[in-house]
């Protein structure tokens, strides 16, 4: 005879705890799914702010460490640019050759096609990063751009251009600046500080900074 234990059905309260238990356990999966999706976005925009301020700091870095150069100078180094008057160096911070200057903006010339002989500052030796804004009043960084001439060569003019990424808004960006002397000359050597904070505009709890020392010799003209 078959034993009835096997014939008997779930009852309604069975069924009802059953299916209480399915729902919990389906409301953890998705509660610990949507957390670890989260995370993974947030690690996502985090990894993207870090190769933005990355490639800034790159693009900066190399620009900078060419300030003053000049590849076939004989005398009088062109790309050597005044300050206030009196002052003069391959960098000026917030239009000032002082020698601790700190500020937003930078400006300096170098060689940029290696032409010989160069006795004049061209405008497309002419370069230059500041703190701005764009359209919508978010804080970038900009370079300076100018087709014409060098007229408007500083740091409050208008011909600068935002080459910030469209995501990012630049919290903080600035340069300082300390002058070494050289051991057994009377040149000194410039050592540029940047700093540059950055956050999402989507998210700004999701923020990041990168800092780097530039070295520059040719402070003096």
């Amino acid at each position: 005879m078959m034993n009835r234990t096997l014939l008997r059905g779930y009852t309604l309260v069975e069924m009802m705890v059953g299916l209480t238990v399915s729902l919990v356990v389906l409301a953890a999966s998705i509660a610990l799914f949507s957390v670890n999706t989260n995370m993974g976005t947030s690690h996502l925009q985090r990894d993207f702010l870090r190769s933005q301020l990355n490639l800034l700091s790159d693009r900066l870095k190399n620009d900078i460490s060419r300030a003053g150069f000049c590849y076939d100078c004989s005398t009088i180094n062109p790309f050597i640019v005044a300050g206030a008057p009196g002052e003069f160096s391959s960098i000026l911070i917030d239009d000032s050759a002082i020698k601790e200057a700190e500020g937003t903006c930078i400006r300096f010339a170098y060689n940029h096609d290696k032409r010989s002989g160069p006795s004049s500052l061209d405008k497309d030796d002419a370069m230059g990063y500041r703190l701005g804004k764009d359209a919508n009043d978010d804080p970038v960084i900009e370079m300076y751009e100018n087709w014409n001439d060098l007229t408007n060569w500083t740091c409050d003019s208008g011909y600068w251009r935002d080459m910030t990424f469209d995501r990012l808004k630049i919290d903080n960006l600035t340069f300082q600046r300390s002058n070494h002397n050289v051991v057994g000359s009377a040149n000194r050597l410039q050592h540029i500080e940047v700093e540059i904070v950055a956050s999402l505009k989507s998210d700004s709890s999701i923020s990041d900074s990168v800092s780097f020392t530039v070295s520059v010799p040719n402070v003096d003209g």
